[in-house]
């Protein structure tokens, strides 16, 4: 009977250590590529995407500094640019997340962000930042509309709104988020 337990036990705990063992390897943090001019001992607070003919911007926030302060930052050039702020809380381990990212250069959502400077943040880097407490930030992709103080206005929408991860929903959907 003893023997039987200590198995039990021995084999959970070897079911336990393999689940651990993929979890981590899909979660774990990949390695980014730098652009140039970077180095690796000093990653970039931001990275601007050029401007284009739609008239956008988007950003990629970096944790080191409180997030209120990056908010109002951005938020204030926005506006400087007559452009309208956005926060994306994304996550590399999320899907969704991924696919949103992966699209940004097709030109249906270049359309959808006309007009709109796109502050993107990954969750994990700020999830323990008290202005990401304050947004109840829990699912990733999730989108916050910004004042001009980089307050948010309360108009937000989750990826969940635009079901399956294709160009087609995620475009229709945030041509209809970003332009209301």
């Amino acid at each position: 009977m003893v023997s039987i337990f200590v198995l039990g036990i021995a084999g959970l705990l070897i079911v336990f250590g393999f689940g651990s063992l993929l979890f981590w390897l899909v979660t774990r943090p990949r390695a980014q590529q730098l652009s140039s001019g970077a180095s690796p001992g000093t990653p970039p607070q931001q990275i601007a995407a050029p401007r284009s003919a739609s008239s956008h911007v988007v950003v990629h926030l970096r944790a080191g500094t409180p997030l209120g302060s990056l908010l109002r930052e951005h938020a204030n050039t926005a506006e400087a640019h007559r452009l309208r702020p956005f926060l994306e809380f994304g996550a590399r381990w999320c899907p969704p997340s991924r696919m949103f990212g992966e699209l940004l250069d097709q030109p249906r959502l270049q359309a959808a962000l006309a007009g709109v400077y796109l502050i993107r943040a990954e969750l994990d880097d700020f999830v323990n930042d008290p202005r990401t407490k304050e947004l109840r930030a829990v699912s990733v992709p999730v989108f916050y509309e910004l004042d001009a103080d980089g307050q948010s206005t309360g108009r937000t929408i989750t990826g969940a709104a635009w079901g399956a991860d294709t160009l087609d929903n995620i475009s229709t959907t945030m041509t209809r988020f970003f332009a209301s």
